[in-house]
């Protein structure tokens, strides 16, 4: 890789000599003690052979103003824990040779190239691998106006690219996997819950329908019937088999003393009414 050219370079002030022009693609700049820089450019002569001679400027410099190419690659953060892979391109060249020279960085590329990852990190961790291509936009953007506040000028636009290499996106596939397991076995525990919850609503619907067909039975003493609707394995049903049998149990047993009271009465021969029942009383 060639040497890159310095930025700007002292001259030798003679004060009994005025410079000559600048040279095409440079300027020249005279600093004096307590002055602001003179800068004289190309076809300019600059200062009077009587400005020299009294000292209103102490040196002078040549600055290079010729454009200027950059690229780099760099790995940068983003806003969902990977990492960017930017690749960079730029072209570039002084635009305000004072500030350059009190900046006094005679190496432009490594300035301008450490000035671009610093707005370049500040920037891409706002965004996720999803928002790449307005992060590009917005980087190159911000590069731009860094350069230009730092006394350079961009030549066209920056060109820069985000991607994600190949370890990164075997990640990223991997945890979007993950997460469609995750997201899917949500849904399956969603649908269930909402199966279980319909099923529960029709169960609760059937027995109240249920349960007026059974208060009817009830009423009339239909209790075969009823029998018949109930399921023994069910618990509420078990429940309500057990009252029905208990219920057919005393009328059984109150049809048995009512059969041995007439058993009695016609044994005993014909009695009054108010017998029988002294005699029920007894059994």
């Amino acid at each position: 890789m060639p040497e890159e050219k310095l930025l700007f370079v002292e001259k030798e002030l003679n004060r009994w000599k005025r410079p000559e022009s600048p040279k095409p693609g440079t300027v020249l700049v005279f600093i004096g003690d307590g002055k602001p820089p003179f800068v004289v450019y190309e076809g300019e002569r600059g200062p009077t052979q009587g400005e020299l001679l009294w000292g209103k400027y102490s040196t002078f410099y040549e600055v290079d103003m010729g454009d200027r190419s950059l690229s780099f690659d760099e790995k940068l953060p983003c806003a969902d824990g990977l990492d960017f892979h930017a690749e960079v391109r730029l072209t570039y060249a002084v635009s305000d040779p004072a500030l350059i020279l009190r900046r006094r960085r005679t190496d432009a590329g490594e300035f301008v190239k450490d000035l671009a990852i610093e707005v370049m990190q500040r920037t891409s961790r706002r965004y996720t691998h999803e928002q790449s291509g307005e992060a590009e936009n917005v980087i190159a953007t911000r590069i731009e106006d860094e350069v230009r506040e730092r006394g350079f000028k961009l030549i066209g636009s920056a060109f820069v690219n985000l991607s994600l290499d190949e370890a990164v996106k075997t990640r990223l596939v991997n945890r979007k996997l993950s997460n469609y397991d995750f997201q899917d076995e949500k849904v399956q525990i969603s649908r269930t819950a909402e199966l279980d919850d319909l099923q529960q609503t029709a169960k609760l619907s059937l027995k109240g329908k249920r349960a007026e067909m059974f208060a009817s039975l009830i009423k009339s003493g239909d209790w075969q019937t009823l029998l018949a609707m109930l399921d023994p394995n069910d618990p509420e049903d078990q429940a309500i088999i057990g009252m029905v049998e208990a219920t057919l149990n005393q009328q059984k047993i109150q049809a048995e003393k009512q059969q041995k009271l007439l058993e009695l009465a016609i044994e005993k021969g014909a009695i009054e009414g108010w017998q029988l029942e002294g005699l029920a009383k007894n059994l």
